[in-house]
């Protein structure tokens, strides 16, 4: 008995140890988190203002962007209509992250820049919080406090202005020079004046560092063109090294890149051999990469004016706005124009591009260019109203009723057409038509169109559509006698 009160008295002891070592780190915590904590003001040009409670080990980045991330999170909970949700989004689309002021209780004050901060992990840019500071966000206008550089730098951008920026500041913000350009011959500052109708352009050496700029000023950094691209092309098929192959610019021939691929081999189909424009007649690589740093869209999937001004469909309208041809036709010439746009084989004959006398191998490839070899197949394929489709074997000098016969004869519903389609061209000719002269060669099709039947009712419509026609003619006629 006086051995189990003696274990209930160690227990209990024990248990009252715990809960009062609990309650003084508790208190402790406490305590060492009401010392940590410190008041701050938001005030000036920001999303929300006022005082708020922050830790003395808290940047003002650090605080800034938690207290805007709260206040924008709060404010699109409460939004609950999408015209609302977006008021939210255009209201935090952005702030003021340079030329802010931070007031200390003891009267000084410095300046943060969180965009230098973020590009060079300066910490004097960035300072500590202290108890009762005050923060002051300036005003901020994105369509008249600005700087653009451009051209010979490695990132054309766009940036907030503060008063004292120098265009070594702009070089920061574009992350300096670009070394793909060897010489930078000068730096072009556009200035507008107040009215935005004149224009003065001051020109100073790249290593004019501190030369002040001003609201507002355009920089060009002007440089010989860095043409030091990955131009290349694909060659596929029937070559013994096929793959990519690494060209200048628009100087080397298509002999040059047949040899770098060790030649066609003998299964090589020549004639139906092709080459296909890669960017029809797009934007060059340095134009797409120029626009796309520019971030000319406004919002997402919008098309840039540039890829509006080059898409096939704007080209086509293009082509056709002043012609004067009735709706089939058009129809017609969209269907060549697309096919227009997408090759540019200039009537390569590839029999003759390794001979050094002829002309075709002199063809300049573009970047982007695919050069198929097809194997030479030795059949013409034959379908449509015949009998078994399929592949026939090539035969020289054969004409289309060889073939025919080849696959069983016409059918039932054969027109009195047959079309041959080049392989290559993909041409087509009328072999009935007696004035037509053609030569069937392998790679090549045969299509039989079918007579289409007809019933009663077709020609009953058809009927009485000529009979309205002539009835509305007579009415006519009849009016003016």
């Amino acid at each position: 008995m006086l051995k189990k009160f003696l274990l209930f008295i160690v227990a209990f002891n024990s248990f009252l140890f715990s809960q009062i070592t609990t309650q003084t780190m508790d208190d402790n915590a406490s305590s060492l988190l009401a010392m940590n904590t410190i008041a701050v003001t938001i005030g000036g040009d920001f999303v929300i203002t006022g005082t708020f409670p922050a830790s003395n080990t808290e940047r003002v980045d650090q605080f800034v962007t938690r207290m805007f991330n709260q206040s924008r999170q709060a404010e699109l909970s409460a939004a609950r209509t999408p015209e609302l949700i977006q008021v939210v989004i255009d209201k935090y689309s952005d702030y003021a992250k340079r030329g802010i002021k931070l007031v200390h209780q003891d009267g000084t004050s410095q300046i943060v820049d969180l965009e230098k901060f973020r590009l060079t992990a300066d910490f004097k840019y960035n300072p500590y919080l202290k108890y009762d500071d005050v923060i002051i966000f300036p005003p901020y206008n994105k369509k008249t406090d600005f700087v653009e550089i451009t051209g010979a730098v490695n990132k054309p951008v766009i940036f907030q202005y503060v008063e004292g920026d120098t265009f070594a500041d702009a070089l920061l913000f574009a992350r300096g020079l670009n070394p793909a350009y060897e010489k930078v011959n000068h730096v072009e500052i556009s200035r507008l004046s107040p009215d935005g109708k004149r224009e003065t352009v001051i020109k100073i050496t790249p290593d004019k560092l501190d030369f002040k700029l001003m609201r507002g000023d355009r920089i060009r950094v002007v440089a010989d063109a860095a043409l030091k691209r990955n131009f290349k092309v694909l060659v596929l098929g029937e070559v013994y090294e096929p793959g990519y192959v690494f060209i200048t610019k628009d100087s080397t021939t298509i002999r040059e890149v047949i040899r770098k691929v060790g030649g066609f081999k003998p299964s090589a189909d020549l004639v139906n051999t092709k080459l296909v424009r890669g960017a029809f007649m797009a934007m060059s690589e340095l134009d797409k990469e120029f626009y796309s740093e520019k971030k000319l869209p406004i919002k997402e999937n919008m098309e840039t004016p540039l890829e509006k001004l080059f898409d096939p469909k704007t080209n086509i309208l293009q082509m056709q706005r002043m012609a004067d041809i009735i709706p089939e036709d058009s129809v017609v010439f969209t269907a060549d124009n697309v096919l227009r746009l997408s090759s540019a084989q200039g009537g390569i004959d590839f029999t003759k591009v390794l001979d050094d006398s002829s002309s075709d191998g002199n063809f300049i490839v573009k970047d982007g260019d695919v050069i198929v070899v097809p194997e030479i197949t030795n059949l013409v394929y034959v379908y449509g109203q015949v009998m078994n489709p399929g592949y026939i074997k090539y035969k020289p000098g054969a004409d289309y009723d060889y073939y025919i016969e080849k696959t069983g004869g016409l059918g039932n519903r054969a027109k009195s057409e047959i079309y041959l389609i080049k392989g290559k061209s993909n041409a087509w000719i009328d072999m009935t038509d007696s004035d037509s002269e053609y030569v069937i060669e392998s790679g090549d099709f045969i299509w039989v169109p079918k007579d289409v039947p007809r019933n009663f009712d077709f020609y009953l419509q058809r009927t009485a559509r000529i009979a309205s026609i002539v009835a509305a003619v007579a009415t006519v006629i009849l009016i003016f006698k």
